[in-house]
């Protein structure tokens, strides 16, 4: 399917800078019309066959450049339950990257020109979402030392305290990415994002991105939010047992019972980089800007800088001496 211009005929996208349906020819604005396709996998607009991948649910026709959704991944039981749109545009996106990697020394010199961050494209990644009652029970033995000096002798005190705490708390939302392509480390550094902002979904906002949908069934995933909340559980425990010496033989009991699940998908922008035979991906949160990515270094200039100072200090040098021996 596609969402086509009433006016002119042409692609309408989502434009995160203005948070409307755009109109690429004409530049008219919620003008679209939702034309359905009847071969999921044929370009309505040009009659080509598009190569989507397993898992893609919208991506762009290698031949005409328009815009698709394939039909059957953007409906159930593939469709998505809720949505952050993107809210960073490609132009932030490169300002953000060139911000975060442009000052960094040794890279190649074409790693963020124009030309190459044109590769960069926006892609919704399914995440499943999960609500959890949790309680917790905590116990320990907690000792507090106290040591003070009287005369000529030194004294300690060691007090035992019993040491408990309990806990019921509902998660709501925890996010696990359900995306074989992404990685599993790099997506939870894509976060926080600002779940309040999650919308019902609605497919017009995947129109001008790239979209999957999830990869995996969520009780594949869900020992990773099992992880996460019991990550959280005992993070809160440590907050609250602060002021002792030590604590010996804990005893934590962790119960989080599944309340629900959704799927949900997140913005990210991708920018795939290659250097020297290899690849080098870079992440941008769709949502908040946050980078993640490791820069290439070009051995090649890291050379000619160090072979600059080396002439530098060499002529520094040379002129000292030329000066000591007037001198």
């Amino acid at each position: 399917m596609l969402y086509r211009c009433v006016n002119c005929g042409g692609n309408v996208v989502y434009d995160p800078a203005k948070k409307k349906m755009v109109c690429l020819s004409c530049g008219g604005s919620d003008c679209q019309e939702l034309v359905p396709s009847q071969e999921p996998v044929i370009c309505i607009n040009c009659g080509s066959q598009i190569p989507y991948t397993e898992y893609q649910s919208a991506g762009r026709c290698p031949s005409c450049g328009t815009y698709l959704l394939r039909d059957d991944k953007v409906n159930y039981p593939y469709g998505a339950d809720v949505i952050l749109p993107f809210k960073i545009s490609k132009h932030e996106a490169e300002e953000k990257l060139r911000n975060e990697f442009g000052k960094k020394l040794f890279i190649p010199g074409t790693f963020l020109s124009q030309k190459t961050l044109e590769a960069l494209k926006g892609v919704y990644v399914p995440f499943w979402m999960y609500d959890y009652d949790s309680d917790v029970a905590y116990e320990a033995i907690g000792t507090k030392v106290r040591s003070w000096t009287s005369g000529d002798k030194r004294y300690t005190e060691t007090s035992y305290f019993d040491v408990g705490r309990s806990l019921h708390v509902n998660y709501e939302g925890i996010p696990v990415d359900a995306s074989i392509a992404m990685e599993d480390g790099i997506m939870d550094l894509m976060e926080p994002y600002n779940y309040k902002e999650l919308m019902q979904h609605d497919n017009k906002y995947l129109s001008g991105f790239d979209a999957e949908t999830y990869n995996m069934p969520p009780n594949e995933v869900e020992p990773r939010a099992q992880a996460k909340a019991e990550k959280a559980n005992r993070d809160w425990v440590r907050s609250t047992t602060t002021g002792y010496s030590s604590l010996t033989n804990e005893r934590f009991r962790n119960n989080n019972r599944l309340t629900g699940t959704k799927f949900g998908l997140m913005p990210v922008w991708v920018y795939e980089y290659r250097f020297q035979g290899k690849n080098y991906k870079f992440y941008v949160n769709g949502q908040t800007g946050k980078c993640v990515g490791t820069e290439p270094k070009s051995m090649s200039k890291a050379v000619g800088l160090t072979a600059l100072l080396f002439g530098a200090a060499f002529v520094l040098l040379d002129g000292l001496s030329m000066l000591l021996g007037v001198l």
